[in-house]
């Protein structure tokens, strides 16, 4: 319940709940965090199905999920004008837009508007120039406020044009529900005492340096390892065939798509996760692995090394060196001293600095900060 004084955010975004992907569970972790905060906190997505308008409350939030075609470039003009009929009714203090989409809809509503630029594919889109800059700096000459997951994508927001506020905060962690214990699995994956399990959690792109890995595990081969793949993707065919030329097919389990329910079981399952990303913002994987207490190898991009104290969390290589990772991976494969210590740093540090109530404290500041915010 909010308190006297409290403000009224609403965030807006394409992707929420049910979803499981990397925006819808920011905003919906920033939200409950938010609320928990003792904030006045409405959401406004995208309805379910062929779902009429409708309300509910959730998790202490209030969902908006009106129904709106979803192709351009219909969608911004008719959220544009839903949010107009909104504001008449319920008048707010923040509107915070996830993602690029809807923010052409966020324009010319009479309040501070703060922008989290959450997505990789923004860089790609920086490094065309030209026209595309120009299109972004357009789309952004509203905002008020810019939050990115990464330093990367904080100077790729300046790069592009943008001459307000930017700010990095990176993403966050339920600390609650993802902490270290015993899992059933390394029983129900009949691994021999002495493995150790290296983990991958993500999809399976280019982008996320899979083919990476499978190649650097050819340089494991006389270790007793188990590579386990939580995660399904286009490579996936590319990883097998790399795997099973170095012999290392029938040492790896490839699990598909996990429920996130199963994910905590699968990280106390593991030893060490593993990041050979060319490209991340603040990897929700790495955070997530860091609370249930694994050390991380992870390559130098994105926000990958605001996560990795280099030797005290985990250790940093560079992307797309099969040999780098090789050895980093050896390095605490041979010392399971040192991947404990390091995995009660990561979780120490997961709980101080990346839980969901500290990342909504710092981002309530900022909304704070902002002219005419609450009055």
């Amino acid at each position: 319940m909010s308190e006297p004084g409290a403000l009224r955010i609403t965030l807006v975004s394409a992707d929420f709940a049910p979803n499981v992907g990397g925006v819808a569970a920011h905003v919906v972790e920033l939200g409950k965090a938010l609320a928990g905060l003792a904030q006045d906190v409405d959401v406004v997505t995208l309805p379910l199905g062929e779902a009429r308008d409708y309300e509910s409350h959730w998790q202490g939030m209030r969902v908006w999920r009106p129904r709106l075609p979803k192709a351009e470039p219909f969608y911004s003009w008719l959220l544009h004008r839903w949010l107009r009929g909104y504001l008449r009714h319920c008048p707010r203090d923040i509107l915070h837009v996830h993602g690029m989409r809807p923010l052409g809809a966020s324009r010319g509503l009479g309040l501070p508007v703060v922008f989290t630029n959450h997505t990789s594919g923004y860089l790609k889109r920086i490094e065309k120039g030209g026209r595309e800059i120009a299109k972004i700096r357009r789309r952004l000459a509203h905002i008020d406020q810019v939050l990115a997951p990464s330093e990367e994508l904080c100077e790729a927001t300046r790069a592009g044009g943008y001459g307000g506020m930017v700010e990095f905060i990176p993403n966050g962690v339920d600390t609650a529900v993802f902490q270290p214990g015993e899992s059933p699995l390394r029983r129900d994956w009949d691994l021999a005492a002495d493995e150790t399990v290296i983990l991958l959690a993500r999809r399976l792109v280019e982008k996320n340096g899979v083919i990476v890995l499978a190649r650097a595990m050819a340089h494991l081969a006389d270790l007793p390892v188990r590579l386990v793949v939580a995660g399904d993707g286009p490579e996936r065919g590319a990883m097998e065939r790399i795997l099973g030329e170095a012999g290392m097919l029938d040492r790896t389990l490839f699990l598909g798509s996990v429920a996130n329910a199963r994910m905590p079981d699968v990280y106390r399952a593991a030893d060490i996760s593993v990041l050979p990303s060319f490209m991340e913002a603040t990897s929700i994987t790495g955070l997530e692995s860091m609370a249930c207490g694994l050390p991380l190898v992870g390559t130098r991009v994105g926000g990958i090394p605001a996560l990795i104290a280099e030797g005290e969390t985990g250790l940093l290589v560079p992307p797309g060196d099969p040999e780098a990772l090789a050895q980093a991976l050896r390095e605490l494969v041979v010392d399971p001293e040192r991947r404990q210590t390091m995995g009660q740093w990561a979780r120490e540090r997961a709980e101080t600095e990346f839980s969901w109530r500290q990342i909504a404290g710092r981002t309530l500041g900022v909304y704070r900060r902002l002219p005419g915010a609450g009055t």
